[in-house]
């Protein structure tokens, strides 16, 4: 019996860059469909806004502290995520990929979790904790075909 086939996305994505690759399958076609960037995250934190971090005194005391919240950078990232998974959402709603494999550094993968909605993280088929973005597409096709049996 003949499997049927199946639409499968590849999302290799960090903070600031992403490609999403398209395959029919272990031997059938592997493309890029799409590739962004975004410059604002790649940019170091200074650039973006305040380089240092807000400070304070202690009422009393009088001794001083920082504010920690997240860096420009951070939110530059967080915003390139977000977009990454919406348009994830929106190609899911259009049907335009039956599977999706996610591969990601661990603190991109954390806010990607958080950002996917239920209809598209139940079609992922399996989540990489590893940076790829600067792997070759061919390196790529090589890598996935040693980690997943099928897609």
């Amino acid at each position: 019996m003949k499997l049927p086939r199946r639409t499968t996305w590849f999302l290799i994505v960090d903070s600031a860059k992403s490609r999403i690759f398209e395959s029919s399958g272990p031997h059938g076609t592997w493309s890029k469909i799409e590739e962004t960037t975004d410059d604002d995250a790649r940019k170091p934190s200074r650039e973006l806004g305040r380089d240092r971090p807000v400070r304070g005194r202690t009422i009393g005391s009088g001794a001083s502290f920082a504010v920690n919240g997240a860096s420009e950078h951070d939110k530059a990232g967080e915003e390139f995520l977000a977009d990454c998974t919406q348009y994830l959402a929106e190609a899911e709603k259009k049907g335009r990929f039956d599977q999706l494999v996610v591969a990601a550094p661990p603190a991109a993968l954390g806010v990607l979790r958080k950002k996917l909605p239920a209809e598209t993280t139940a079609k992922l088929i399996g989540v990489y904790d590893k940076d790829l973005t600067n792997e070759s597409e061919s390196g790529l096709h090589e890598y996935f075909l040693g980690k997943l049996e099928h897609w």
